[in-house]
């Protein structure tokens, strides 16, 4: 299963970086989500993980498996039901001084998961779509 968002935000990469990599920023952005840390403390780099740390269940951990400042963060995301994992991946593109971002997830539905595709499935395509909004959303703010 293979969910993806694109958005043109008004910034160039460099300045949208640091809302898809560092824990505070991305907590602006992703709202259903208690508090984020990452681990090492600071930006996310190749190697480090994010913690997201839900209302209730345990964390969702998250190994950062490329970081190219200002082109390309993938995570992959483990500790969710029924030992899902998912990829998820940010990639920045510059378009006339802005950012041409996708956001994308990618899962393996195994077992009885199979049958429930169509329905997983849309309620993952909305949050990434929720995802995508509230970033451009906060960006735009934040510029005044």
């Amino acid at each position: 299963m293979k969910i993806e968002e694109s958005v043109i935000v008004p910034v160039e990469p460099d300045s949208l970086w640091p809302w898809l990599s560092t824990p505070e920023r991305v907590a602006e952005w992703i709202t259903d989500v208690q508090r984020f840390e990452s681990r090492p403390a600071g930006e996310l780099k190749m190697g480090s993980q994010l913690v997201a740390h839900l209302p209730r269940g345990a964390p969702i951990w998250a190994s950062v498996e490329r970081a190219d400042r200002g082109h390309a963060l993938i995570l992959r995301a483990s500790g969710l039901p029924n030992d899902l994992e998912v990829l998820v991946t940010f990639l920045v593109q510059e378009q006339k001084g802005q950012s041409d971002l996708i956001l994308r997830a990618e899962a393996e539905l195994t077992g009885l998961l199979v049958f429930a595709e169509g329905l997983i499935a849309g309620k993952a395509r909305a949050k990434v779509k929720s995802w995508a909004d509230n970033l451009l959303g906060v960006v735009s703010r934040s510029r005044g």
